[in-house]
């Protein structure tokens, strides 16, 4: 018998969007996975970010921290090895089938910040962020409030990627693309911008 998990979106509102401020006007959508920017040429990135100075620090922290925590329990997850990479990514997709994904959830109160499907999504956001960054070091983190929606960022290409949003559609019942694919198709773009956009 197969196994029906929630779609992408439902996830995301269940676990991820009630940990967003109740005055932050944003929309609570889950996110395409590229999104073009406009900047002016006397414009910085900050001006894209919410937050000030303070705020930027402690988010880049928690996001750092996050990174360590996917660098520790991916090996022991996954039993991968080395430095991270699409084959993590693609040992995480293995894992996760729909009846993993399903004993995750059933053990997971989403009013816990610590519970296994948040905190495996957290990771897999931050090591989809590290892959891409390995791939092309300009990337750099847009942090913002949760931390969960920080975005990678490029200057050239003027695009944000959510790539925590990417975990969520990854760990759901969503169809979706392999995230080699996706990871792939984001530094061909990066790398020529004249390329067509990849699509989600």
């Amino acid at each position: 018998m197969s196994v029906e998990l929630p779609s992408a979106e439902t996830l995301y509102h269940h676990f991820l969007a009630g940990w967003i401020a109740p005055e932050d006007p944003r929309d609570r959508v889950l996110r395409s996975d590229l999104e073009q920017v406009e900047l002016s040429g006397d414009q910085h990135i900050r001006i894209l970010s919410p937050l000030n100075e303070e705020g930027r620090k402690v988010m880049t922290d928690q996001l750092h921290r996050t990174s360590q925590a996917a660098l520790a329990d991916f090996p022991v997850l996954l039993g991968v090895s080395g430095t991270p990479s699409v084959e993590w990514l693609t040992a995480l997709e293995k894992k996760a089938t729909p009846e993993q994904i399903q004993n995750w959830l059933r053990s997971s109160n989403p009013e816990r910040p610590d519970n296994p499907w948040f905190v495996l999504c957290c990771e897999t956001g931050a090591m989809i962020a590290e892959v891409l960054k390995a791939g092309w070091p300009r990337f750099q983190w847009l942090p913002d409030t949760p931390y969960f929606e920080s975005d990678l960022f490029d200057l050239n290409a003027r695009i944000r990627i959510p790539v925590f949003h990417w975990a969520v559609k990854t760990l759901s019942g969503d169809e979706r693309r392999p995230l080699k694919e996706k990871v792939e198709a984001c530094l061909e773009y990066v790398r020529d911008p004249s390329t067509p956009l990849p699509s989600s």
